[in-house]
């Protein structure tokens, strides 16, 4: 709630010119979704510069202020929209109070549910296209939402391992591992349209966090 000593209206005219900051940031923000909006739609290859500029009712002198070319605009765009959705992103508290596998689950069923968005299929299809041409974007998302993702999911997994529920291994490369039986799959499926539409996503998360814990915990008698 806004207190109310901050309410209080500034007397001060308006001043006529650039937009303030927050203003050009929210219209640069709107800009860069309806970017993504139109390479999902037409592709990057066959997007201009030009038709970018007339789609968004910018000049095109706009955009290269700030982007020497459509793809230095897509790495933007891109990484704005993986970081809107890490936002989202879902936070365990009170970690004592859950088991490593009900934890498991509720991460699970986040990154399941973002990966298998109609937003985000549509454009790792177009990423399995360009990240030939332009490799920074896979870097770019890389940074913004996975590694995010896995330096969350290895500090729950080294909380554990302080309670004497797991052994200690590299949790990062653990983290990576439960991420990748968890989506490659499905997102493979997904891709080309091939995941069926009665297919049991919480079937399928409980399948993997069972396959999951029992390979970890069993590196304890692995490297006993």
């Amino acid at each position: 709630m806004i207190d109310p000593q901050f309410k209080a209206v500034s007397k001060s005219k308006t001043r006529v010119g650039r937009p303030r900051a927050g203003t050009a940031q929210k219209r640069h923000n709107q800009l860069l979704t309806r970017v993504l909006e139109l390479f999902m739609t037409e592709g990057v290859t066959q997007t201009s510069v030009a038709r970018i500029a007339a789609h968004c009712g910018v000049s095109t002198r706009t955009i290269y202020e700030r982007y020497n070319n459509k793809y230095d605009l897509l790495i933007a765009a891109v990484t704005q929209m993986v970081e809107q959705d890490m936002s989202a992103m879902v936070q365990v508290d009170n970690l004592h109070k859950y088991s490593l596998n009900e934890v498991l689950t509720l991460i699970g069923r986040f990154i399941l549910n973002r990966v298998l968005e109609p937003r985000m299929v549509s454009f790792y299809r177009i990423g399995i296209s360009e990240f030939y041409h332009v490799p920074e974007l896979a870097l770019a998302m890389k940074q913004a939402g996975p590694e995010r993702i896995f330096q969350m999911l290895a500090e729950v997994l080294a909380f554990y391992e302080a309670k004497g529920i797991l052994p200690t291994v590299n949790f990062m490369q653990a983290a990576e591992s439960y991420c990748e039986l968890l989506i490659a799959g499905p997102r493979n499926k997904a891709l080309f349209g091939a995941l069926p539409e009665d297919w049991d996503a919480e079937a399928h998360i409980k399948f993997v966090v069972t396959l999951f814990l029992k390979g970890i915990t069993g590196m304890e008698q692995n490297h006993g």
